[in-house]
């Protein structure tokens, strides 16, 4: 049973007029995810609903079954997968839509993510900011390739450019990743409405700061405050518990994290 504090919000933000950006909390099985449809695709708010209930249905019969959490929910994401892009594909009503999927399952003191678009996992721990997440854009790629540098990529023409997402192929596999938590582990999952309205330090300080609840409603205001031009979605979570050995375990993978700051 996960031992913290969490909360979701999900905005229109002051430009759109129709929310494409979804997130989901099950508490029961330790779900949290968002899910932001492409923006100007058809019906891309029925894209990230559709992907959300499908990877919390398929991921609780897997967990039912026995199968361990790490392949339960990189099995639901690709089922997941497959059924977006049936219904996008034979549906002329919603033909065309795509969307981002970020989930991080927490279990036993462990998480697992897995994940695929430009929607992100933050963590603070300690006096640390780390990314979880890779974004799936042009501009990480020409990173990745040493075309560009990571700080070039922050404002680059293609840095909300995706190159893959549910929806565009039947079967799209996630980006895994996996790690321990530790007692005092704020977890930030946020979709670049968010996100891209504060540096990394403003991030931490804020997430150091406020517990789950103040924290996404002082960041949606500043988001908004700043522009809003985009819809904006996150939960975080809070750990307040952990037993000693998963936050030793948890302070020395830190180590193998991408730090920024």
């Amino acid at each position: 049973m996960l031992r913290g504090k969490f909360y979701g919000i999900s905005d229109l933000g002051r430009v759109r007029t129709r929310n494409e950006d979804a997130y989901l909390i099950n508490p029961l099985t330790g779900l949290f995810a968002i899910a932001d449809g492409l923006g100007g695709r058809k019906a891309g708010d029925f894209a990230s609903n559709y992907a959300l209930e499908v990877l919390d249905d398929e991921l609780f019969h897997l967990l039912e079954r026995g199968m361990n959490p790490k392949e339960a929910l990189k099995e639901a994401f690709l089922r997941t997968s497959t059924k977006v892009y049936e219904r996008v594909s034979t549906s002329l009503e919603v033909r065309g839509a795509m969307t981002t999927l970020t989930a991080m399952l927490i279990r036993e003191h462990k998480w697992y993510i897995a994940h695929v678009g430009d929607t992100r996992i933050y963590l603070a721990r300690g006096k640390h900011l780390y990314l979880l997440t890779e974004d799936d854009t042009k501009a990480q790629l020409m990173v990745r390739r040493g075309l560009i540098s990571p700080k070039e990529a922050l404002n680059h023409p293609a840095r909300n450019v995706l190159v893959r997402a549910l929806g565009s192929r039947s079967v799209v596999k996630p980006h895994s990743y996996e790690g321990y938590t530790a007692k005092g582990d704020r977890y930030l999952l946020a979709s670049d409405g968010l996100y891209s309205y504060f540096s990394d330090e403003e991030l931490l300080e804020f997430m150091l700061s406020y517990e789950p609840k103040p924290l996404l409603e002082i960041l949606r205001d500043e988001a908004n405050e700043r522009g809003g031009e985009d819809n904006l979605t996150a939960v975080a979570i809070l750990i307040t518990d952990a037993p000693i050995v998963a936050t030793l375990l948890a302070r020395f993978q830190s180590i193998t994290l991408r730090r920024l700051v």
